[in-house]
């Protein structure tokens, strides 16, 4: 098989005072009960999680990332029930509390990266990455150099440009390029492969200085612009900052520098960004060509050990942040990896995107499923510590943002006919209110709400004051009675050995598996049995196979099945062309098994159309042993949900196709100014929900609680 793309799962792309309520679910909840979606098992009727004291805040709730206070009302930024700030904005601390005292105010943190200015007129506008040892730093692959090297030489000899493990060949440095020369870094402006040499920009942020022959140069890793990634992993060398302290990592040192952040008790807590596990997702693209965790220079093409280091480092970290701070602070990350016994909540930025990305295709695995070291937002609601902060932010603008000429935002904020994505912002609250999370709809990631604090009619049902749908009075559950088509998988039941042979065991070299049939079983007699005894971690690489399969471009595909393996680990599935351009057609992304039968579901939308495409899973992450039992794949999608809450009800409709929902009863819709066409006041007993779009209905007749935070005047 030809090399599949993988794409990272995390995205370029978080009352203190209140706890005791557990809305875990009512026995007595309308529909299939079995379909309350606490978990991927429970999906199938088993024992679903429930969370545990939970917040007495009314709904919707709702949070906001770094408005601009020094131009932004203050009044309009206490109306959120938690704002990220930053430690330059705590004068704000006490003007906001004053004006709604239940406010959550978080500083906040970085994980693995440090921002830097190129422009800055002094070195103290950079002093926090010039305190940095040159050890810390993540980079690539690199070589020394080949001459020593002055303060002002620009033109630098290198002893290799490339590196190769035999069958390809990765560029050590290419044009624009910031390169760690000891305690030195500069920039790439030409490369000579003639005469191995790199024309540079000496001093580039940190200074410059002289250095023998034999020096480690290597390329710094970037992700976000003008800024360094910080080595998290067990694997980084130490380094000495202070001598009271003595050698130490990166991560002991940050838990150190968070922990300060939150030295003026006024903080409620802190948001720890770029918290996001498994980083070898960082190689393969424009951020980096390789990875060298310790710094040798050392070539490795199998980033498992990084990958497990980076998340124990991770753990280091928060650990020792948690200890540092106590757990009376709240600690929340983005894309956060799966700590719940460290953490208070995880971000989902960026999600849902629009809904012609295959992306949202992965709404009900990031609603629902198991996410490999990330969690699934209803995990999240259930595990992490209280008060749980889990939040949904929907971004108006996805992706990387568009700049102008001189690189600033073209912010659509500011054109005065601006009308945001009333149908995006519905889709993502109307999610988060499936459990009992936060929401929060921004422009984009770069600038989130300084760029503009945008408000719906459907966070304070037109004005008529925040929390109106109160408390929820059940759990959320599927509506529709919505069934997929025929099994298009030959022999997923693997029964028989005819079964068995409707499928094949694809393994590239360097790789080993054996497959057959086990008395092990979910469903039936017997089940199909993976042995992986090589691998170098590539998913692709040991493919369980099996069509043709028919699929229809922007139809969608609900794919299931049950599992279990040796060990908590992962596989992926897909369906892909099995020729040319090897298209994929649908994505499932990965998955995480554990050593229980555990029955998985997710639906995707097909983003091109075979009638003879090849589906398969990927197997070669991990060696050991992996179960599949009752494995289905059929067009159709389940995912339309309801929430019932004492003010009214939340639904969502995750399919590709509009459906008709029966309400059973009589319900008002928002009277609302916004999005009349979707909020006209009108009574309705059953609805036409869009795809890929929410609906906020209001028990009519009812007398519901309006909940007002305490906003007062300066």
């Amino acid at each position: 098989m030809k090399n599949r793309l993988s794409y990272p799962i995390i995205l370029l792309i978080v009352s203190f005072l209140f706890t005791g309520l557990s809305c875990a679910g009512n026995a007595n909840a309308p529909a299939a009960a079995a379909d309350t979606p606490s978990s991927p098992a429970a999906l199938k009727g088993e024992t679903p999680l429930t969370a545990t004291q939970a917040l007495t805040l009314p709904f919707p709730r709702l949070g906001m990332w770094w408005p601009d206070p020094w131009k932004q009302s203050l009044d309009d930024i206490a109306r959120y029930d938690w704002v990220i700030l930053d430690d330059w904005a705590s004068e704000f601390i006490a003007p906001l509390k004053t004006r709604n005292p239940d406010i959550m105010l978080l500083n906040s943190t970085n994980a693995c990266e440090l921002g830097y200015d190129p422009n800055a007129d002094t070195p103290a506008e950079n002093a926090e990455v010039l305190a940095i040892p040159p050890e810390w730093f993540l980079t690539q692959v690199g070589t020394t150099l080949a001459t020593d090297v002055n303060t002002t030489t620009t033109i630098l000899p290198v002893t290799a440009l490339t590196a190769t493990d035999g069958a390809d060949v990765y560029p050590l440095f290419v044009v624009s390029d910031t390169v760690l020369i000891d305690g030195e870094s500069v920039y790439v402006k030409a490369i000579d492969e003639a005469a191995k040499t790199l024309t540079v920009q000496r001093g580039y942020i940190r200074p410059a200085a002289a250095h023998p022959a034999g020096t480690r140069i290597a390329a710094h890793i970037t992700f976000w612009p003008d800024s360094w990634l910080l080595n998290l992993t067990n694997l980084s060398p130490t380094a000495v900052v202070s001598s009271a302290i003595g050698a130490e990592r990166w991560s002991d040192y940050n838990a150190r520098v968070g922990a300060k952040l939150l030295a003026d008790p006024a903080w409620d807590g802190l948001l720890i960004d770029r918290a996001d596990p498994d980083e070898s997702w960082l190689v393969g693209g424009s951020t980096a060509r390789t990875i060298d965790p310790d710094q040798s220079n050392t070539l490795i093409t199998d980033y498992t050990a990084f990958d497990a280091a980076w998340n124990a480092g991770l753990r280091r970290y928060e650990s020792a942040l948690r200890q540092a701070v106590g757990e009376d602070k709240i600690i929340f990350v983005n894309w956060g990896m799966d700590n719940y016994d460290l953490l208070n909540g995880n971000n989902y930025e960026g999600f849902p995107l629009d809904n012609s990305d295959s992306y949202n295709g992965n709404w009900h695995q990031t609603m629902f499923g198991a996410l490999p070291h990330i969690g699934s937002y209803f995990e999240w609601m259930a595990k992490a510590q209280q008060p749980n902060l889990t939040m949904i932010e929907t971004y108006e603008d996805d992706g990387a943002p568009d700049a102008t000429g001189d690189g600033s935002y073209d912010n659509p904020c500011d054109d005065p006919n601006f009308t945001p994505n009333y149908r995006k912002m519905r889709f993502g609250l109307t999610s988060a209110l499936l459990n009992d999370g936060f929401f929060s709809y921004e422009i984009n990631t770069n600038g989130h709400g300084s760029l503009c604090l945008l408000w719906f009619d459907e966070y304070d049902n037109a004005g008529q004051g925040q929390g109106y749908l109160g408390q929820p009075v059940a759990a959320a559950y599927r509506v529709g009675n919505i069934t997929p088509g025929e099994n298009q998988l030959k022999g997923g039941n693997f029964e028989t050995q005819a079964d068995l042979d409707e499928w094949e065991l694809g393994i590239e070299p360097g790789y080993s598996a054996t497959l057959a049939l086990d008395s092990a079983a979910a469903s039936g007699a017997a089940s199909v049995k993976i042995d992986i005894a090589q691998t170098q971690g590539t998913d692709w690489k040991i493919s369980l196979d099996t069509g043709p399969v028919s699929v229809i471009s922007g139809t969608d595909y609900t794919l299931s099945f049950w599992a279990k393996a040796d060990r908590e680990r992962d596989i992926s599935a897909w369906a892909q062309q099995t020729s040319g351009n090897w298209d994929t057609y649908l994505e499932f992304g990965a998955t995480t098994l554990t050593a229980t039968w555990q029955y998985y579901e997710m639906a995707v939308p097909a983003n091109g159309a075979d009638a003879q495409a090849r589906f398969s899973f990927g197997l070669g992450q991990d060696a050991g042993s992996v179960w599949l039992d009752d494995v289905r794949l059929q067009q159709g999608n389940r995912d339309v949900w309801r929430r019932d809450y004492e003010g009214g009800i939340a639904l969502v409709n995750a399919t590709s196709v509009t459906k008709t929902v029966e309400l059973s009863g009589t319900f008002k819709k928002i009277n609302g100014a916004q999005d009349p066409a979707v909020n006209d006041g009108s009574l309705v007993t059953q609805v036409e929900l869009p795809p890929h779009d929410g609906l906020i209905l209001l028990r009519a007749g009812a007398i519901s609680k309006v909940y007002l935070p305490l906003i007062l005047k300066s």
